[in-house]
């Protein structure tokens, strides 16, 4: 049988180089919590709907311009920027879900602002329903260094 989850839309700030983790509950449309641990949640954020690189700089014959590093490393500027999607880790427990990301993976975010979704599928395997969608703002951190 199907379940009707009213989608949330909240949005979270994450700060660079900390563990995010944060807990929504699913509700039906007269929003009374429902059961959804039968099932599994898959969710990601990122910067772009495209998942295209954001800048992409030609020359006026169509040829690529690359941005090499000045600190010796031979790599290309922003080789350790990781660009999208960034997966969540997910965990069910009655009503709620958790979603979170560890230090390491917000370490690796360009600061700004990120688009989210969490897409829960019903023990059915087919069934699939936004659970929540938002906005995720990224916020720089001077200890962490990525570009």
């Amino acid at each position: 049988m199907a379940l009707t989850i009213k989608k949330k839309v909240q949005n979270y700030t994450i700060d660079q180089g900390t563990t995010f983790e944060k807990t929504i509950g699913a509700e039906d449309s007269s929003s009374v919590a429902v059961t959804i641990s039968s099932g599994t949640v898959a969710g990601s954020m990122v910067k772009n709907f495209s998942y295209a690189p954001i800048l992409k700089l030609e020359d006026s014959i169509g040829g690529e311009i690359l941005l090499n590093s000045t600190d010796g490393t031979g790599g290309n500027m922003g080789d350790n920027i990781l660009t999208e999607p960034q997966s969540f880790t997910t965990s069910l427990t009655g009503a709620n879900c958790t979603f979170s990301l560890t230090a390491t993976q917000t370490a690796e975010l360009v600061e700004g602002k990120y688009y989210y979704s969490l897409t829960y599928t019903q023990s059915d395997g087919t069934t699939k329903e936004r659970l929540a969608e938002g906005l995720i703002t990224v916020e720089a951190s001077a200890e962490v260094t990525n570009g």
